[in-house]
C-alpha cells in the first residue's frame, strides 16, 4: 500500500480560506516537499474551494466536473448500479482507478457491477459517493500508472482525498435546489468542526445529511397507453420511470492527529456511511405468464389481476452501510538517523448493501406471495497492515515498505419468499425483478496478499530528477506478480520542463469477481417454460466445461511524455501524452445455453448442480485494449482593479481500441462497439472564477464531443453537447455567505434515444451528459 504522508500540515486550510499558497503534492512521490511543479507524473491538485464550489451532493458529479477525462454517467434502471454509480478514468474500468484516503488504500464497495454498462460490466471499485466534500482539505489526482509504488488497481491512475485537519471551529453549510421541470428537489445540511488537541494536536469531524427526490425523463410505454386507452385501471403512468432515483444519506467523517512525543504522532480517520436508494424496475404488463388463472387448494381462483389489474412496476431499492477507520503511528527513527522517517499503520473497512423490493411477487407462491421482499445481502470487507519508511541519502531518496492485505467477499441469502420455490412454480420462481439469493448461493470468500516494494528518487542535479520503483506482491489465490517504474524530469530551461515515465501494472481479480453466484429465473423468447440463468464462478467445474479458468490478474504497460511551461508568472501550461496497453481485461461472458444432451452428460459426470440450470454465464479473462490520449491543463491568475480572477483550461482526448478479443461471448459486436465508442473522445472543462469585493462569481463550460451507443447491433451516434454551470456569491460577513447557483444554465439535454420507445426511455441511460436538465440551488455558509 502506499505511504502518502496523512495530512496534517496546513496546505488544506490555505486551501479553504482561498489563500494563494502552494499545495505540497505528495502524491506520486514519496519525496518530502516534492510539489506538482516538481513531479515526473502528472498531478492535479484541487482545492478545499474547488471541491466545495459545485452545487451537487455527489462527489462523483464534483469530479466530473474538475477532471475531464472522469466519466460517471447516471444509470436508471440497472439493478445495484443505480445506486453504485460506476465511475471511469481514461475510458477505463472503475476499479482500474486506485483511490487513497489520506495515501491509505479504501476499500471497495460490496457491489460487482452486474450491469452498469459495457464500460464497467464487472467491476469491483470503491464508492467514493461516501466522502462528503466538506469533509475535505484536497484532492490529488495523479494522471500515471503506479501499481509498482501503490499495488493493485493503479492502472488509469491514482485519486488521493486528504481530509481536513484545520482547527478553525464550526462550519457549517445548508443548501436546497430543485430541476426546472420540478422535481428531484434536494437539499444537504453539513458541519464541519475542527479544534485543537492540546498543543500538539487536532480533531477535525464532518457531518452531512442529504435527502433527494426522484427525477422521471420518460414517455409512457405504448402498451401501457393502450391499457389507459381500452379504460383499464391501476396502469401506472409513466410505466416506467426513468431519471435519477431517490435518494437519502447520513455521513461522518473525522480525522485525528497527536504528537505525542518531539519525533512521533499517533493518527486516526475514517468514515461512517448510512445511505438509502430506491429506483424502479421495467414495467410487467398484462402479457405475463404469471396474469393467468390458478387454482387454489381450497377450489377457488386466483389471478395476480385482482392484486394488479393494469399491471405493476416492481420498486427496487438498497440500503448501503459503509465503515473504515485507519490507526497509525508515524514518525522519526532518530536512535538510526534523524533522516530515517517511518509510518506503521493497520486500516479496517466494510461496505455492506441490503436489497429491498416493493410492488412485486414470487409468482409461485400464488395469493401466499408477500408484495415486498428482502433478497439479499452483499458484504464487502478489507483489512490493511503497513509499514513504509523514507531515508533521504545526499540527494537521493529511498523508501522501502511492506503491506500485508486481508479482504472478504459475502454473500448473505434473503429472506425465505424471496428464492422460494412454490406450488405455482410455472408461474416463475422468486421475487420478480430480483429473485432473493438463496441458501446455496451465500457464503464468504477470502483473499489475502503481502507485498514489498522500494521507491527511489535521484536529484542528479539541479535539473535533472531519476525515479526507480519496484513491488513484489504475493496473492493467496493466483500466485505473484512483480511491476516497476521509471521517471525522469529535466528542466530544459527555467521555465519549460520534459518529464516522462514507463511502467508495468496490474489489477488483481476480487474475491467477489472470482466467487460471485447469482441465478435468475427468466422466460426465453415465448416459450412459458421459467429458465434459470446462474452467474456462477470461472472454477465452478459448469464453467470449466464451457472453457472457464481462474482468473488471472489484468496487465498493463503505461507510458505518458509531458511538458511543462511556465509563461509567465500567472499563467501555466502542461501537456502530456499517454498510452496504456490492458492485457487479459476481466469480463462476464454472454448467457451459454446448456441444452438436455449437455446437462445429462454433466449430471452423469458427478456435476449434478447442471441440472439447476438452463443457462449460465462466468467471468473471465477475455480481451486486450490499448487506450491513447492527450491531457491539457492551463491556469491563469489576473489581479486588476475589478478584482481578481483565475481562469483553468482542462481538456483531455482519449481513444480505446480493443486489441485482441480471446473470448467473443463477453466481447461480441456490440461490447466492443461500446468499449471504444461510448465515451466522448473529447473532453474540455474551462472554469472562471472572478473575486471583487464581497462578491464572488463562477461559471463553468463543459464540452463532450459525439459518441456512440450500440444496441443489438443498431448503432446511434449521440452530437456534442456543451455544458455551462454559473454561481454568484456574497459574503455578506467573515463569517456568513449566500450563493444562488444554477447547473445546466441552458437546460441541455443529450439527444433523445432511437430504441427506446418500447419501455419509454427518452435519453441514454450511459450519456456522459446528465439527463434531468437544469437544476437550480441556494446555499448558505456560516462559521461560527
Amino acid at each position: 500500500m502506499s505511504n502518502v504522508s496523512v495530512a496534517m500540515a496546513d496546505e488544506d486550510d490555505a486551501a479553504a480560506k482561498g489563500e494563494d499558497t502552494e499545495v505540497i503534492a505528495i502524491t506520486g512521490s514519496r519525496v518530502a516537499g516534492r510539489t506538482a511543479a516538481d513531479s515526473a507524473a502528472p498531478v492535479d491538485i484541487f482545492s478545499a474551494k474547488d471541491l466545495r464550489g459545485p452545487g451537487d451532493t455527489d462527489l462523483g458529479e464534483v469530479l466530473r466536473k474538475l477532471v475531464p477525462s472522469f466519466n460517471i454517467p447516471t444509470q436508471p434502471i440497472s439493478d445495484g448500479s443505480s445506486f453504485v454509480r460506476p465511475a471511469n478514468m481514461r475510458g477505463l474500468p472503475p476499479d482500474e482507478t486506485l483511490v487513497l484516503v489520506n495515501g491509505k488504500r479504501f476499500h471497495r464497495s460490496a457491489l460487482v457491477q452486474l450491469g452498469g454498462g459495457s464500460l464497467s460490466q464487472g467491476a469491483q471499485a470503491p464508492d467514493t459517493a461516501n466522502i462528503p466534500s466538506l469533509a475535505l482539505g484536497r484532492l490529488d489526482v495523479l494522471r500515471d500508472g503506479a501499481s509498482a509504488q501503490y499495488g493493485s488497481d493503479a492502472i488509469a491512475g491514482v485519486m488521493n482525498f486528504v481530509l481536513r485537519s484545520d482547527t478553525n471551529g464550526l462550519e457549517t453549510q445548508a443548501q436546497y435546489g430543485s430541476t426546472s421541470e420540478g422535481d428531484g428537489d434536494e437539499w444537504k445540511f453539513s458541519a464541519n468542526y475542527g479544534r485543537e488537541m492540546t498543543e500538539k494536536g487536532f480533531l477535525n469531524v464532518t457531518a452531512e445529511i442529504t435527502q433527494r427526490d426522484r427525477t422521471v425523463r420518460a414517455d409512457q410505454r405504448p402498451d401501457a397507453q393502450s391499457y389507459i386507452d381500452a379504460g383499464i385501471e391501476g396502469v401506472p403512468d409513466p410505466a416506467m420511470t426513468w431519471g435519477t432515483p431517490r435518494s437519502k444519506s447520513k455521513r461522518l467523517v473525522w480525522n485525528f492527529g497527536l504528537e505525542f512525543s518531539p519525533s512521533d504522532t499517533l493518527y486516526l480517520f475514517g468514515n461512517y456511511s448510512d445511505a438509502n436508494s430506491e429506483g424502479g424496475f421495467y414495467y410487467r404488463n398484462l402479457d405475463r405468464d404469471f396474469f393467468t388463472d390458478i387454482t387454489t387448494p381450497d377450489g377457488s381462483t386466483f389471478n395476480f389481476l385482482q392484486w394488479f389489474p393494469g399491471g405493476f412496476t416492481p420498486s427496487f431499492g438498497a440500503d448501503i452501510y459503509d465503515f473504515s477507520q485507519v490507526a497509525g503511528v508515524k514518525g522519526t527513527l532518530a536512535s538510526i538517523s534523524d533522516d530515517l522517517t517511518y509510518d506503521i499503520s493497520g486500516s479496517f473497512g466494510r461496505n455492506r448493501i441490503e436489497y429491498f423490493l416493493h410492488n412485486t411477487i414470487n409468482p409461485s407462491l400464488g395469493p401466499d406471495s408477500p408484495t415486498s421482499f428482502n433478497p439479499g445481502t452483499l458484504q464487502q470487507t478489507e483489512k490493511n497492515l503497513n509499514a513504509d519508511f523514507n531515508y533521504p541519502i545526499g540527494s537521493l531518496n529511498v523508501a522501502f515498505g511492506a503491506e500485508y492485505r486481508d479482504e472478504t467477499y459475502a454473500i448473505m441469502s434473503g429472506d425465505q419468499a424471496s428464492w422460494e420455490i412454490g406450488p405455482y412454480s410455472y408461474l416463475g420462481i422468486g421475487s420478480n425483478g430480483f429473485p432473493g439469493y438463496d441458501p446455496t448461493q451465500t457464503g464468504e470468500w477470502t483473499r489475502s496478499n503481502y507485498a514489498g516494494y522500494v521507491d527511489m528518487e535521484w536529484d542528479v542535479s539541479m535539473d535533472l530528477m531519476l525515479g526507480l520503483a519496484g513491488r513484489y506482491e504475493k496473492f493467496s489465490d493466483f500466485g505473484d506478480t512483480t511491476n516497476g517504474k521509471l521517471s525522469a524530469r529535466y528542466n530544459l530551461t527555467d521555465s519549460f520542463v520534459l518529464r516522462g515515465t514507463v511502467s508495468s501494472g496490474f489489477r488483481a481479480p476480487t474475491p467477489g469477481q472470482s466467487h460471485t453466484t447469482n441465478v435468475a429465473t427468466t422466460f426465453i423468447g415465448d416459450d412459458p417454460t421459467p429458465v434459470a440463468v446462474g452467474t456462477i464462478p470461472p472454477t465452478n467445474p459448469i464453467s470449466e466445461f464451457f472453457g472457464g479458468r481462474a482468473l488471472k490478474p489484468e496487465k498493463s504497460t503505461n507510458y505518458t511524455l509531458g511538458a511543462g511551461w511556465t509563461i509567465t508568472p500567472d499563467l501555466t501550461a502542461t501537456i502530456d501524452v499517454y498510452r496504456i496497453d490492458v492485457r487479459d481485461r476481466i469480463g462476464i461472458s454472454s448467457s451459454i445455453d446448456i441444452d438436455d444432451a449437455t446437462r445429462a452428460q454433466l449430471v452423469a459426470s458427478g456435476i449434478a448442480s447442471a441440472a439447476d440450470y438452463g443457462q449460465i454465464r462466468f467471468f473471465t479473462n477475455a480481451f486486450d485494449t490499448k487506450t491513447q490520449g492527450v491531457d491539457l491543463v492551463m491556469t491563469y491568475n489576473l489581479t486588476s482593479d475589478w478584482g481578481d480572477t483565475t481562469i483553468s483550461l482542462g481538456g483531455n482526448y482519449n481513444k480505446t481500441e480493443v486489441t485482441k478479443i480471446k473470448d467473443d461471448r463477453v466481447v461480441d459486436a456490440d461490447r466492443k462497439a461500446d468499449l471504444e465508442n461510448q465515451l466522448p473522445k473529447t473532453r474540455v472543462n474551462l472554469n472562471v472564477s472572478h473575486s471583487i469585493d464581497v462578491y464572488r462569481f463562477d461559471v463553468g463550460a463543459r464540452y463532450y464531443s459525439k459518441w456512440k451507443n450500440a444496441t443489438d447491433q443498431q448503432y446511434q451516434t449521440f452530437g456534442s453537447e456543451v455544458v455551462v454551470d454559473a454561481s454568484a456569491t456574497w459574503m455578506a460577513t467573515s463569517d456568513f455567505s449566500l450563493t444562488a447557483g444554477v447547473e445546466n444554465l441552458f437546460d441541455t439535454y443529450p439527444d433523445k434515444t432511437l430504441y427506446g420507445e418500447g419501455t419509454g426511455q427518452k435519453y441514454p441511460g450511459g450519456s456522459p451528459v446528465n439527463s434531468d436538465g437544469m437544476r437550480w440551488y441556494l446555499r448558505g455558509s456560516y462559521h461560527f
